[in-house]
């Protein structure tokens, strides 16, 4: 790098730097993780674990985790929320990603304004700006990568032991970090190859570069602390070293390591791949590379340039051995990246030939980056505006548990979203959040009664609640959306006892309304004296008038498939069980309905509905009274 390139070359980089950080952060990821598209499965895992200082799923991403925390802590002391702080962590290393992009095109001879261009469009492209606005690993590796090659391309003007030992670290902390740095290391071998010392030099460079290649997974040793700290958030047990071992394999991912079962999973695979790397390019970016890959690609041939294409082929193959990894998203990135720089590098030599395609050129790259733009921002704000994970966290007040209670949330976007609530902020500290695959027949016997939300039914409903305790449990609501469940029948937690038959030897035998911000919340308590083969639904309809005969006397309704989000349906009660579940009905005045009933159906497949029976609340000046027939 000559001298006074430097001010150029800083000036380029910290254009695209701003320009690139401008649109990350008008996407960031500012609250806990709500979405569950692919790109965002373990955000709300590193959103708690970073906050927390502790460990994540294989293979432990130790690098991106032993610097990231301490950037979440100190964030958190000058008031940035750890949610926010985990995906300014990334951004961090994205913009630095870009910035490498455009340092590496000038190295290349690129034309700054054309390098600073085409480093905004890479860093417009889809999974760059994804992975810039969240909590995720993704945006180091890619740094890790692109600073590899440019230590090469530094080597290629002259080789450098402590260089090439530079090279060597970086290559360690990259394969340590994440396994997907691995397809890059036979490339810089054989690049490498030429330029290496010969002889007795070669082997102590060779000796001394493998240590230091080793010394990259030194920041295994931070999980091992983390763990022995008694850190709140541990994933699996590194503290063993068969734990440990199966991090760092990730032996439990084992399935997704294989080489292609038949021809029909690599075709199934390759247009999987293809339509990805579609997806990164848009019709505006496969325009580009039109133009400038080919002229990068004809004679006078360029070593450094055919590095990228090697690099470049590489994760193809990569992505064709190995389909089952679900990386092509992340594969993308650096495939996409490549081609462009490659690309760049010939619409560079054909612009040096035609001065008078400069402004066109540059119109180009910044039509390019405006459609980018265009298309790749909402889809950006689809995962990171997403509010599943804040209305998670605010489904926890509907939960009728005492101070101290578990709860099973099966491990993804909930989970973390209510341990993020629980553990990070602190909210009902005495709630264990726990994921599906802890022993629950032992917490049940330990803690009598366990809460989970009626929407884990899929998958994790009674008949898997049966099948992980060896029996079936007692089970009832605990609150809009939560169920409760036990060894032991549960108590009836209702304002109003009675015994009312419905009809068919099925009772009401207690129930309460509580009306408040122009909602209703009811909840009912159902028992029968003889077991019954008819699955009934429930309702509960309020109206102005004592008896509803048209649909417009009907002011709202809440009517279940069956009892507890079909948790209990009618068929499944025990004799003199009691079944309570909950109904909600928002947005509802209380000077709109006189009436509330409630009361069970069955209904055909031709659309009529079939009445069990109905009881009745009437309104008056001491509340809601029951209308006795």
């Amino acid at each position: 790098m000559k001298l006074q390139s430097l001010p150029i070359k800083f000036s380029c980089s910290a254009i695209t730097a701003v320009v690139v950080t401008c649109f990350y952060v008008s996407t960031l990821m500012w609250d806990i993780n709500g979405s569950d598209l692919r790109y965002a499965v373990d955000i709300g895992e590193y959103q708690v674990a970073m906050s927390l200082w502790g460990t994540v799923h294989p293979t432990g991403t130790p690098l991106y985790m032993m610097l990231g925390s301490p950037v979440v802590t100190m964030l958190d002391y000058v008031g940035v929320e750890p949610t926010a702080g985990a995906s300014l962590f990334s951004l961090f290393w994205a913009v630095g990603s870009v910035i490498l992009v455009v340092i590496i095109l000038l190295e290349l001879s690129v034309p700054p304004v054309l390098a600073a261009g085409l480093g905004v469009v890479i860093g417009l492209t889809k999974n760059m700006w994804i992975h810039a606005s969240i909590a995720e690993v993704y945006s180091l590796w890619i740094f890790l990568l692109l600073l590899a090659l440019y230590i090469v391309l530094k080597l290629e003007g002259g080789w450098s032991d402590k260089m090439g030992w530079m090279l060597a670290l970086v290559a360690g902390l990259g394969c340590a970090h994440h396994r997907l740095f691995a397809p890059m290391l036979p490339v810089l071998a054989v690049w490498l190859w030429p330029l290496m010392p010969r002889g007795n030099n070669l082997i102590r460079w060779g000796v001394i570069a493998i240590a230091i290649f080793a010394a990259g997974f030194l920041p295994y040793l931070d999980i091992i602390r983390r763990a022995s700290n008694g850190s709140q958030w541990v994933y699996g047990d590194p503290n063993s070293w068969e734990g440990f071992w199966s991090i760092f394999w990730a032996k439990e991912a084992s399935g997704l390591q294989g080489l292609p079962t038949d021809i029909d999973e690599l075709i199934s695979a390759a247009y999987k791949f293809v339509q990805i790397v579609n997806e990164e390019f848009l019709w505006s970016g496969i325009l580009l590379v039109v133009f400038g890959l080919p002229f990068a690609l004809v004679k006078p041939f360029h070593r450094r340039t055919w590095l990228f294409v090697a690099t470049v082929i590489a994760y193809v193959l990569f992505a064709a051995c190995l389909p089952r990894t679900g990386l092509f998203d992340q594969i993308s990135m650096i495939v996409v990246t490549g081609t462009l720089v490659v690309s760049g590098v010939g619409i560079a030599r054909i612009c040096r030939k035609f001065r008078y395609l400069n402004k066109i050129v540059l119109v180009a790259m910044l039509s390019v980056s405006y459609w980018f733009v265009m298309v790749n921002r909402p889809l950006v704000l689809d995962i990171t505006r997403d509010p599943s994970g804040l209305q998670a966290i605010s489904e926890l007040t509907e939960l009728k548990a005492p101070d101290s209670a578990t709860i099973m949330s099966p491990w993804g976007r909930r989970h973390f979203a209510l341990s993020y609530a629980t553990q990070v902020d602190g909210i009902y500290p005495g709630w264990n959040i726990l994921h599906h695959a802890e022993n629950w027949s032992l917490i049940l016997d330990r803690d009598i009664t366990i809460y989970t939300n009626t929407d884990s039914i899929y998958g994790f409903g009674p008949d898997w609640w049966a099948n992980v305790l060896g029996y079936q449990p007692y089970i009832s609501s605990a609150g809009d959306g939560w169920i409760a469940i036990s060894r032991n029948e549960l108590p009836m937690l209702v304002d109003n006892k009675d015994t009312i038959e419905l009809g068919n030897n099925i009772y009401l035998q207690g129930w309460t309304f509580n009306e408040v911000n122009n909602q209703l919340d009811v909840m009912l308590c159902w028992s029968t004296l003889v077991s019954t083969e008819i699955n009934y639904s429930t309702f509960v309809h309020l109206a102005v008038v004592e008896e509803i005969v048209v649909p417009e006397q009907l002011v709202a309704s809440s009517d279940h498939y069956a009892p507890i989000e079909n948790w209990r349906p009618t068929s499944s009660w025990k004799i003199e069980e009691v079944v309570c579940e909950s109904h909600k009905i928002i947005d509802i005045l209380r000077s709109d309905y006189k009436y509330i009933f409630a009361g069970m159906y069955t209904s055909t497949s031709a659309g009529q509905f079939n009445q069990l029976g109905k009881i009745t609340w009437v309104l008056d000046d001491n509340g809601w009274m029951l209308v006795r027939e």
